[in-house]
């Protein structure tokens, strides 16, 4: 059984409990995003963001975590595609929350956004605050921005601009909005609830700008939302995980035109 193989099966067991055949099918899709070695900073850096995962500066903990950052990428790439594949190529987009890059890398790659700039609002962090649903702090942060932006050069990423939160005061209505699409994978929306947020995520949005969110499976709907164009979407990482998505505009930019 090849190294690659053994990860894989290692992987899906321990995360997301998958059967044999599903290891087969998830082996089989294409590695996007590109994991550099792991230094000692960099596993820090990681297990500070995703306190469950175990790595070692080796190549089996290399791969083991590439792995993890494509299977969680493709399940959100294939849930949202359609609505990013049918709306124009962004001219700005914005992540918030982008840990190490692993999102950027793959929409550049595979939505063929070279040219689309990307800002990414992050901070170094020292600890994590994370809740499910929870409340706003204004300091919920535990990134690594020079880490950030070398795994980012790493995979041959250079149309990005980072914004430390830090210096805006933690304040994502400082960014220079307005934004064609916003994006927050497992932070906005999944560990502090959208609602806190809502304001100031519409404040950076255009009549036609596109915001997605990955959110709590206890996730429901709130007043605010109420007003707003939005789809719930599955997504899928195997047929025994499936995570929320969240698409939401000011206007109705989910109907396909005929």
């Amino acid at each position: 059984m090849s190294l690659r193989k053994r990860i894989a099966d290692r992987l899906l067991r321990r995360k997301i409990h998958g059967r044999s055949e599903v290891m087969e099918e998830m082996a089989r899709k294409e590695i996007v995003f590109h994991a550099p070695p792991l230094s000692d900073e960099l596993v820090r850096a990681i297990k500070l963001i995703t306190p469950d995962i175990d790595l070692r500066t080796n190549e089996k903990s290399r791969q083991y975590w590439e792995l993890d950052q494509n299977l969680s990428c493709w399940a959100e790439y294939e849930a949202l595609s359609p609505i990013l594949k049918q709306i124009p190529k962004p001219a700005k987009v914005l992540e918030i929350g982008p840990g190490f890059g692993r999102s950027v890398v793959f929409f550049a790659k595979k939505l063929d956004w070279p040219d689309t700039e990307f800002h990414l609002f992050e901070a170094n962090g020292e600890r994590t605050r994370y809740t499910m649903l929870g409340p706003r702090f204004e300091d919920s942060v535990c990134g690594n921005l020079a880490l950030l932006e070398e795994v980012l050069k790493y995979n041959a990423v250079t149309n990005f601009t980072i914004f430390d939160a830090k210096k805006l005061d933690f304040k994502i209505t400082r960014l220079p909005s307005p934004y064609d699409v916003i994006y927050s994978f497992y932070a906005i929306g999944f560990h502090w609830s959208l609602e806190h947020f809502i304001d100031d995520v519409l404040s950076l949005m255009h009549a036609r700008s596109v915001a997605l969110f990955t959110v709590g499976y206890k996730f429901v709907e709130f007043e605010r939302l109420r007003r707003l164009h939005y789809r719930l979407i599955d997504a899928t990482r195997t047929r025994s995980l499936t995570v929320k998505m969240l698409a939401l505009s000011k206007s109705d930019v989910f109907t396909r035109k005929s």
